[in-house]
């Protein structure tokens, strides 16, 4: 477990964009957690455990349709401030990543709409004429 400490300091030392990084077990137990210093924290920490409890019921979620899709391999959830991940360390553990989102993904984003989705699907390139 002391090796998760130690990754937790890893990461927020090799990639300036990782704001938080948090393990818990599925039972919700939030274990080691370590913010980045020299940023404004965007939650309480309280704010953070609901927010983890919540990432954890629906990665739980997952779990009832695996036998069908297979095991998930990550979750990534993508904000205008913030990209939050969710990465499974093992059976009983998960890792949460937060990061600073980057500006022009999601300008490229905020231009997605109905009617963009609506034509690619019309040209569906599966389709024969």
């Amino acid at each position: 477990m002391d090796d998760y400490r130690g990754f937790l300091e890893v990461l927020m030392i090799s990639n300036k964009k990782v704001r938080f990084g948090a393990i818990c077990n599925l039972e919700g137990e939030l274990l080691f957690q370590k913010r980045r210093e020299d940023i404004r924290s965007l939650f309480s920490l309280e704010e953070t455990k609901e927010q983890l409890s919540s990432t954890i019921k629906s990665w739980k979620s997952r779990s009832e349709i695996e036998e069908k899709i297979g095991k998930p391999l990550y979750s990534i959830t993508s904000y205008e401030k913030i990209k939050r991940m969710t990465i499974p360390i093992d059976d009983e553990h998960l890792l949460f990543i937060s990061m600073d989102n980057n500006g022009d993904e999601v300008e490229k984003f905020k231009n997605i709409s109905i009617k963009n989705i609506a034509a690619l699907l019309e040209n569906d390139p599966t389709k024969s004429e």
